[in-house]
């Protein structure tokens, strides 16, 4: 006998959703200082409590509109899984010493940001990769991080992700230790409102071409003691500093809009007595004594190189910067 006369079979099975939780609504996946040891796939919803280290022999593959989440855990507290400050970062690290593979979409980027109620920069680490190669992140989006992607001797593309909120965006040096050199190629990125954008050092060797930096505070691109290092056809603009550079011997600079920032479209610091080569930027005038009036090398201090920007583009560079857009980004 029916004891639910009045009931159609669809009625009693919403009934039943209503009055008992679907298993299917859990939470998200925490992790707690933790090594992932073999190949992990990453989709939903992530939580990280503390360091996370994917071993020499595993690969992390994140899904696209994956959400990673970082607690806020006291700086260099139980939680770190080293204490070695010249290779970690303060607070909660994504440690990759096997492989990251974060390939989102442009519908759905795969997302790295604070776990607080009231996010800042440098609640969290950084993806921290250390003698590492094969890693790549596109369409990934970065924010409150003290660095959001560093390369310890590792090898990377990061392509069409959007930072923001960081202390620096993009960081990379050698590590004498590691036998793998730092090489990244840094493509189609939006790199705005940081406190830095791209920072590379101790010989790395960066490709940075096509990518936004824009209302960085302190720079744009700051190299020191690296190359060689090849930056063209980007879009450097409202930063305090454009371009910046300390003892880095071999930089060519070319095919870039660089305007308006604040303190120096391009600033040669103590240390650089190498010349640059940047023939072909535009320096958002025609006028050689504007363009100098924003530009700190020779002129000013003798024992500095001399930046070589002759000859000057007389107009925007056509397809500098970012040549697609980004859903919701724009």
């Amino acid at each position: 006998m029916n004891r639910f006369p009045y009931l159609t079979v669809v009625s009693y099975i919403l009934l039943l959703l209503v009055v008992i939780p679907p298993l299917c609504q859990a939470g998200p996946r925490v992790y707690e200082r933790a090594l992932i040891k073999q190949d992990t796939v990453w989709q939903g919803d992530i939580l990280i409590k503390g360091d996370v280290e994917v071993t020499k022999e595993a690969i992390l593959t994140i899904m696209p509109g994956t959400v990673i989440r970082f607690a806020k855990i006291d700086q260099w507290g139980p939680e770190k899984l080293y204490a070695d400050r010249s290779e970690h970062f303060p607070r909660a690290e994504l440690i990759v010493k096997g492989r990251i593979i974060a390939q989102g979409t442009r519908q759905h980027m795969i997302i790295f940001t604070s776990a607080d109620t009231a996010p800042g920069p440098a609640d969290w680490g950084a993806i921290n990769m250390l003698d590492s190669r094969g890693n790549l992140m596109e369409f990934c989006e970065f924010s409150f991080a003290h660095t959001a992607v560093h390369c310890h001797s590792a090898q990377v593309l990061v392509a069409s992700c959007y930072f923001h909120d960081n202390g620096v965006a993009i960081g990379m040096k050698n590590v004498n230790k590691y036998k793998t050199r730092c090489v990244a190629s840094i493509l189609y990125n939006r790199i705005v409102n940081n406190g830095g954008g791209i920072l590379f050092g101790n010989g790395a060797s960066p490709n940075i071409v096509n990518n936004l930096l824009e209302g960085n505070k302190i720079f744009a691109i700051f190299a020191k003691k690296a190359g060689p290092a090849l930056i063209r056809y980007n879009n450097i603009t409202k930063n305090g500093k454009g371009l910046a550079l300390y003892a880095t011997p071999m930089v060519i600079f070319s095919y870039n809009n660089v305007e308006a920032n604040r303190d120096y479209n391009v600033s040669l610091f103590e240390g650089q007595n190498y010349d640059v080569y940047a023939p072909d930027n535009w320096w958002g005038t025609r006028d050689e004594k504007e363009i100098r009036k924003l530009t700190w090398d020779k002129d000013e201090e003798k024992d500095l190189g001399r930046l070589l920007f002759h000859p000057y583009a007389t107009a925007p560079i056509e397809g500098a910067g970012i040549p697609f857009k980004i859903d919701g980004l724009d």
